[in-house]
């Protein structure tokens, strides 16, 4: 889609150590520059001490989300799908951090893929009348990603050998400044299904064969990882490395867009981690956010802890990412 000419808020922050995760993307470019530093040891996840609805968060018995959808109707907990996924395997099928009996993983457990390479990441918003004009590189504004391909010497290629590189993408498209909800809930296709303020691209929650792709792929400390096409995304936790002012007292900040305008926020809503329990069928809420320097009250997107993370439908009418 032709950008129009537009004067964009230009993020182009300083990168800290962090990193990103997989799917369909968006064509591919020559990669931005690249510092390269690997870790020796195996490290992973942490989890922020909250209160949900339900009690304390639990980082060491998330629910696994394998296979969680609807080809037929959006569903609370599972994700509304276009197309039945690919009949294939998962990408790990065993690791000490998934439970398959129990059906939960361990995010305190599941290994992070190592090292901190940084990019010259883009991503510019404007709003002009009823649209949102948006454009990226697809490479993070803020923090690192991983080493990929998933080096032989790193603990994670015993469970998952990624052999896809991350390049520049063209992300150009426009989203409705004040979008409205659809009638009726709209399935996810594949791909981005939304960018993160930092220029990141989101994914939903699965691996191409319908599994929990946060638990099951190996990703870098920002649960970050690329694809066949070179493009770095997100399939949850975007609050790991996209900045986020909530707290126990504040209400979490806007992370990102969805491909249907709205907004994706963090987890911290009134003092407690929301949860799935909390949300509707899209993985959304309506509640006081801050949009476009405004206190409005309006629906909205919550990027959560457990499965299915950030989308589970579109709320409203998505354009292509």
């Amino acid at each position: 889609m032709k950008r129009p000419a537009l004067a964009f808020t230009i993020f182009s922050l300083a990168l800290t150590a962090c990193g990103g995760g997989g799917g369909a993307g968006a064509a591919t470019a020559v990669p931005v520059a690249v510092a390269t530093a690997s870790a020796t040891a195996s490290a992973s996840y942490t989890c922020p001490t909250a209160q949900t609805s339900a009690g304390t968060l639990n980082c060491a018995a998330l629910p696994l989300g394998d296979l969680k959808y609807s080809t037929s109707g959006a569903q609370r907990g599972s994700i509304y799908l276009c197309h039945v996924p690919g009949n294939s395997s998962p990408a790990v099928s065993s690791a000490p951090w998934l439970d398959t009996s129990a059906h939960t993983w361990n995010a305190l457990q599941k290994v992070v893929v190592q090292g901190a390479v940084s990019w010259a990441g883009s991503f510019h918003e404007s709003v002009n009348g009823t649209n949102r004009a948006i454009a990226s590189n697809g490479l993070p504004t803020v923090a690192s990603t991983g080493t990929f391909p998933i080096q032989s010497s790193d603990p994670a290629s015993q469970y998952d050998r990624n052999p896809n590189s991350i390049a520049a993408q063209t992300f150009d498209f426009s989203v409705p400044a004040n979008p409205s909800a659809a009638s009726s809930p709209g399935c996810l296709d594949g791909g981005p299904i939304g960018i993160t303020v930092t220029g990141v691209a989101v994914y939903d929650a699965f691996d191409g064969a319908g599994y929990d792709g946060v638990a099951r792929e190996e990703q870098d400390a920002c649960h970050g990882h690329p694809d066949q096409s070179s493009t770095y995304h997100y399939h949850g936790w975007l609050q790991a490395c996209v900045p986020d002012g909530g707290s126990p007292s504040q209400n979490s900040s806007l992370l990102g867009y969805a491909a249907d305008g709205y907004g994706i926020y963090g987890p911290w809503y009134g003092g407690k981690m929301l949860t799935s329990s909390d949300l509707d069928a899209c993985h959304g809420t309506t509640s006081p956010v801050m949009w476009d320097g405004q206190l409005v009250t309006m629906y909205h997107y919550v990027s959560t802890y457990d499965f299915p993370y950030t989308l589970g439908c579109y709320h409203g009418i998505a354009t292509r990412i």
